[in-house]
């Protein structure tokens, strides 16, 4: 039996799909009065641990597990997983193409746009490995799960619906790493990062080979320097036996650091060094990912999904230190996508503000959240923030239109916060319609050309 909360055009879609196939789909309510007879409760990560259903068949002693969980317990091969507030997708898809390189054909999966979840792969012949990108949401319930390694990328604030705290938040991804008895055998964890330091003092008495990865002094895995272009980056790194030189497609020195974690995964394992440097420098970026636009205009523009403060930082950091040698502008159009509290979206504002020669806030919604609210908490940290221009253009369509506008030859133009969402919300029952800000791009720069 399936249930879910949601009765909206998609779930109806879904159920009515699943039906076909002879499953028992139940739409609607808290879903409570189905737990009679049931003898696992299997969780999909967004449903809370404090929704009823969730209560009550913990209160009816009902087991209860991650679909990742139980993913891992029918896909008996290597798993190899990837978590942290920013980079896992990034990481997560390196990765696979880094143990491709080695004639691993591994499966992309896990809480990751680009791949199944990880028990679809039951339904076929097994990979050769998995790469899960696991959230907090699947490892805070994954009492079993046990992954080969797993790759820390660092936290901060975000999913402020779900956690109260940075603690709280960073107790949900421990959880992949120990959990009572249970330890990953191999932890490789960005001490760059204050709750990744602590991750690797706290392993470091348990069994588990913990390898440090970041600018640190201290990292086993320490990026000595890096340089960058828009579309690739060069990174001089220092490791346990040699200092080598990476290559990557992926610009800026936070984007040298997730692929120096596979560096280290990958030395860790025994696999040998030419394949893997191969690979890391082979790999595609991912879409929506500081992801340049192929337009026919005097100026660079680029996407990336980047809604909290620090990944803002991180992208607009890199793409200042692209454009300033030239003596160009960096302008920018911020969202903010998904469910973030207040105090999220001022520092977003006021980050993007203290960044940006000029900055346009626009409306964004993911899942049918009023633009105006989260546009609103945007623009007032924007306000109190020192920095470019600013302007607020509701729809993002014609913001994006204006940051072309402005726009001169050698200037950056950076569109944060959707990335690669290709539809805008028009309800919260499901209603949508297309908007891609690539393809806003490549329309707009046609109409200037012709």
């Amino acid at each position: 039996m399936a249930w879910d909360g949601a009765v909206d055009r998609p779930q109806i879609a879904r159920a009515r799909a699943l039906r076909g196939l002879g499953i028992d789909v139940r739409l609607g309510g808290d879903g409570v009065e189905l737990l009679a007879g049931i003898g696992t409760l299997v969780k999909s990560p967004g449903v809370r641990l404090d929704a009823p259903l969730v209560v009550a068949a913990r209160a009816r002693g009902i087991p209860m597990v991650d679909e990742l969980d139980i993913g891992w317990r029918l896909v008996p091969v290597p798993t190899y997983a990837v978590t942290g507030t920013k980079g896992k997708s990034t990481v997560a898809t390196v990765c696979a193409a880094m143990l491709a390189a080695h004639g691993i054909e591994p499966a992309l999966a896990g809480n990751t746009e680009f791949g199944p979840a990880v028990s679809e792969l039951s339904l076929g012949e097994p990979p050769a490995a998995v790469v899960a990108e696991v959230s907090s949401y699947q490892a805070e319930s994954s009492p079993a799960l046990t992954a080969d390694a797993a790759i820390f990328t660092g936290l901060s604030l975000d999913h402020v619906d779900r956690y109260d705290s940075l603690e709280s938040y960073g107790d949900a991804k421990r959880r992949l790493f120990a959990w009572g008895e249970r330890v990953v055998p191999l932890a490789i964890l960005n001490v760059d990062d204050d709750f990744g330091r602590r991750l690797a003092a706290e392993l470091d008495q348990r069994d588990c080979s913990v390898v440090r990865y970041g600018q640190a002094a201290d990292a086993d895995y320490r990026i000595e320097s890096c340089r960058w272009g828009s579309c690739e980056a060069e990174a001089t790194i220092a490791t346990p036996t040699d200092t080598t030189l990476l290559h990557t497609r992926l610009p800026g020195v936070h984007n040298a650091g997730n692929a120096v974690a596979l560096l280290a995964l990958s030395d860790s394992l025994g696999l040998p060094r030419e394949p893997t440097l191969t690979g890391l420098a082979a790999a595609a970026p991912v879409p929506g990912r500081f992801e340049m636009v192929a337009a026919d205009l005097p100026f660079e523009v680029m996407v990336d999904l980047a809604f909290t403060e620090d990944s803002v930082t991180k992208t607009l950091e890199t793409a200042r230190a692209l454009v300033e040698p030239r003596g160009g502008r960096l302008l920018t159009v911020a969202g903010l996508v998904g469910r973030s509290g207040p105090d999220t979206g001022k520092e977003v504002g006021a980050a993007a503000r203290r960044l940006s020669d000029h900055l346009v806030l626009s409306g964004v919604s993911y899942r049918g959240e009023p633009r105006l609210v989260t546009l609103t908490t945007l623009a007032a940290g924007a306000r109190a923030a020192k920095g470019g221009t600013l302007e607020i253009v509701i729809d993002r369509r014609a913001a994006i239109a204006r940051a072309l506008e402005l726009a001169r030859p050698g200037d950056f133009v950076a569109l944060l916060g959707r990335g690669p969402i290709a539809h805008e919300a028009t309800d919260w029952r499901g209603g949508f319609v297309p908007l891609d800000d690539r393809e806003v791009v490549l329309e707009l720069a046609r109409r200037c050309g012709s």
